[in-house]
C-alpha cells in the first residue's frame, strides 16, 4: 500500500513552494492564506521535516523541502498529462515522432490505410526527430506523444515504453540495371556506393561482414538522409544499404533489388516509444494496434 500524504496538503506545499509565498499559493488555490499555512504545517507534521524556513515575513525552502518539490511538481504534472489525454478532445489527436526517411518511405504511404478505418483520430507527424537523435536528446521530446525510431529494447529507459516494429539489419539494395551486374559481393568493387553523412560506417561494416574489409569502391557518393542515397539508388545512381522497412514497397514492386542474401544485423530495433500515460488515449491506442499490425510481415 503507497504511504501517501493528504493530496490537498500536498497542492498547497507544492504552491507555496513555487510561489516562495503562501498567500500567492492561497490566491491560485482559492483559499485563504490561513488554509494553506495549515495545510503546509500538517504535512510537515505529518513527514517529521520542516519543508519551509520562516523568517519573519520571508518564506524559503529548506533544504528538504527543495528536495522534496521536484518529485511532488513532477507527479502534478504527469496527473495533468495523463489527464490531458482522457480529454475527448485530446483523445483524437496524436503527436507522432519519427525520423524523415521512416516518413517518407514507410509511414506516409500508409497513413491513408489508418486514416480511413479511423476518420474520428488526427494523426500529427513531426520529423524533427531526426534531428534531435543527431544530438542525442531524448528519444522521446517534448511535446511529442509517440515516435518510432531505432531504439534498444533491451537497455530500457526509466519512464518509457517500447513496442518492436522492425528489425534494424543493413542489406544492400540497386535499380534492376544495375543489380543484374553484380555477380559476386566483390563486383561491388566497380561500383558507385551511397553512404549517409551520420552513419559513415555502415558500409565498412557491411562490407567486413562479407569479407571483403578491405575493398576500395570506385566511386561514392554521400547524402544527409538514408531517403536520398534510397533515391538515388532507384535512379540507378549507386548501391545503397537498407533497413527493411525503408525499402519493403521498393522491393514487392521490383523497383529496387536485394542482389546478396547477407543481411547485418545492427542490434535494436524500430520500436513504437511511448510513455505510460499515453496508454489512456484512445487514439494512441488506435494508432499503437495499426502500426503494430502494419509493421508485422504479409502471410504467405
Amino acid at each position: 500500500m503507497r504511504r501517501l500524504p493528504p493530496l490537498n496538503a500536498l497542492k498547497a506545499f507544492e504552491a507555496a513552494a513555487r510561489h516562495q509565498s503562501f498567500t500567492a499559493a492561497a490566491h491560485e488555490l482559492n483559499v485563504t492564506q490561513t488554509a494553506v499555512s495549515q495545510l503546509v504545517k500538517s504535512l510537515e507534521e505529518r513527514l517529521g521535516v520542516a519543508l519551509f524556513e520562516r523568517r519573519g515575513n520571508q518564506l524559503s525552502l529548506s533544504p528538504r523541502g527543495m528536495g522534496y518539490l521536484p518529485a511532488v511538481s513532477d507527479a502534478f504534472d504527469r496527473i495533468a498529462a495523463a489527464t490531458a489525454i482522457l480529454d475527448e478532445t485530446d483523445a483524437r489527436q496524436i503527436t507522432l515522432g519519427c525520423g524523415p526517411t521512416f516518413a517518407m518511405r514507410w509511414l506516409i504511404p500508409r497513413l491513408p490505410d489508418f486514416q480511413r478505418a479511423h476518420p474520428e483520430c488526427e494523426v500529427r507527424l513531426s520529423t524533427t526527430l531526426a534531428v534531435r537523435e543527431l544530438q542525442s536528446q531524448s528519444p522521446l521530446p517534448d511535446g511529442v506523444d509517440a515516435a518510432v525510431r531505432l531504439y534498444d529494447p533491451s537497455k530500457p529507459e526509466p519512464g518509457l515504453m517500447a513496442d518492436p516494429l522492425f528489425t534494424a539489419d543493413l542489406f544492400p539494395v540497386c535499380a534492376p540495371g544495375l543489380a543484374a551486374r553484380l555477380k559476386t559481393m566483390a563486383d561491388l568493387a566497380r561500383e558507385t556506393l551511397l553512404e549517409v553523412r551520420h552513419a559513415p560506417g555502415e558500409w565498412r561494416d557491411w562490407l567486413s561482414a562479407a569479407g571483403l574489409g578491405s575493398m576500395v569502391p570506385s566511386s561514392s557518393l554521400s547524402f544527409d538522409f538514408h531517403a536520398f542515397a534510397l533515391q538515388a539508388a532507384l535512379d540507378g545512381a549507386g548501391v545503397a544499404l537498407a533497413r527493411r522497412p525503408f525499402v519493403t514497397d521498393d522491393l514487392k514492386a521490383g523497383r529496387l533489388i536485394a542482389p546478396f542474401a547477407l543481411s547485418l544485423p545492427k542490434g535494436g530495433a524500430w520500436c513504437l516509444l511511448y510513455r505510460p500515460e499515453a496508454a489512456g488515449g484512445s487514439a494512441f491506442l488506435k494508432l499503437r494496434d495499426w502500426l503494430i499490425g502494419a509493421a508485422m510481415p504479409p502471410t504467405a
